[in-house]
């Protein structure tokens, strides 16, 4: 009677051992994609472009970084925004605390290339320098007073512009 179940339970461990083997996998992916979460690609200096990554402590969060995004939007011309990729808003007015350096992490998903710029007065005071079609950068700035600066694209000033209110 043993050796009629013996089949039996040797596809039964199998199968038992597959199952396992593959929700360890999966464990071990899910671990990688919350490891890589928790890095951000291009912390730097002011204007910076680096690549080079910053392990986070805690939870993947950078204190005092705002996300934006080029859009495509034919209903301007030239069609392109910025715009906050979580609540959606285009070309939104950005507030910063004065003597804090903050940091604009910057995603192109576009065909164009773009070149976010912090000016006031005309006067450029921050750049992200170029940010190639389908990549990304960053600037970062301290503003050392209370204000009002603006913000703009190199390539499309009339419709990529915003501001920043600093308190």
């Amino acid at each position: 009677m043993i050796s009629d179940l013996w089949p039996l339970m040797q596809k039964t461990f199998t199968r038992a051992a597959a199952s396992i083997l593959v929700i360890g996998s999966l464990a071990l992916l899910v671990l990688i994609v919350t490891y890589n979460s928790n890095t951000v690609v291009g912390a730097g200096y002011y204007g910076s472009n680096s690549q080079s990554p910053i392990i986070l402590a805690g939870q993947g969060i950078v204190k005092n970084t705002i996300q934006l995004s080029a859009k495509l939007d034919n209903s301007v011309s030239p069609p392109f925004r910025w715009v906050n990729p979580t609540s959606g808003v285009i070309n939104p007015t950005l507030n910063f605390k004065a003597n804090t350096n903050q940091t604009i992490q910057i995603q192109n998903p576009t065909d164009f290339k773009h070149q976010f710029i912090i000016d006031q007065n005309g006067k450029q005071l921050a750049t992200s320098g170029d940010i190639a079609a389908g990549s990304s950068g960053q600037v970062s700035f301290k503003p050392n007073m209370i204000g009002t600066f603006g913000y703009h694209c190199l390539y499309h000033p009339t419709t990529m512009k915003g501001i920043i209110q600093v308190q």
